[in-house]
C-alpha cells in the first residue's frame, strides 16, 4: 500500500478528504477494527495486512457508497473504493517522512 501524491490529488479533487474529515472518527473507528481482526492471527500486523480487511469494510459503508452514488458523474471505477481505503490507512496509520542524516 502506497499513496501516491497523484492518487491523493486525485482523491482530494473529487471530495474524497472531505469525505474523510467530515466522518474521520468514523474511518478510524473502521481502520481499528481491522487491526484488531487481523491481530487476532498476525501479531503486529503491517499497513497491508490491514488494508485486506479494511476494504471490503469501507466498500460496505453506507458513507461511502452514498458518497460515490451522489457525485454529479457517478465515480464508477472499481479502484476508487481500493484508492480510498489507501487515503485512510495512509491518515490512520501512516508515518510522516523524515529527513535522515542530515
Amino acid at each position: 500500500m502506497a499513496l501516491t501524491r497523484m492518487v491523493r490529488l486525485e482523491l482530494e479533487s473529487r471530495g474524497f478528504k472531505k469525505l474523510y474529515e467530515d466522518h474521520s472518527k468514523d474511518w478510524e473507528r473502521d481502520a481499528e477494527r481491522a487491526r484488531a481482526f487481523i491481530a487476532v492471527t498476525t501479531p503486529d500486523p503491517g499497513v497491508d495486512d490491514i488494508r485486506e480487511f479494511l476494504l471490503p469494510i469501507i466498500r460496505e459503508n453506507p458513507l461511502h457508497r452514498n458518497f460515490v452514488k451522489s457525485q454529479r458523474k457517478p465515480l464508477m471505477e472499481p479502484n476508487w473504493v481500493g484508492d480510498f481505503t489507501d487515503y485512510v490507512l495512509d491518515r490512520v496509520y501512516q508515518p510522516k517522512l523524515r529527513k535522515i542524516g542530515g
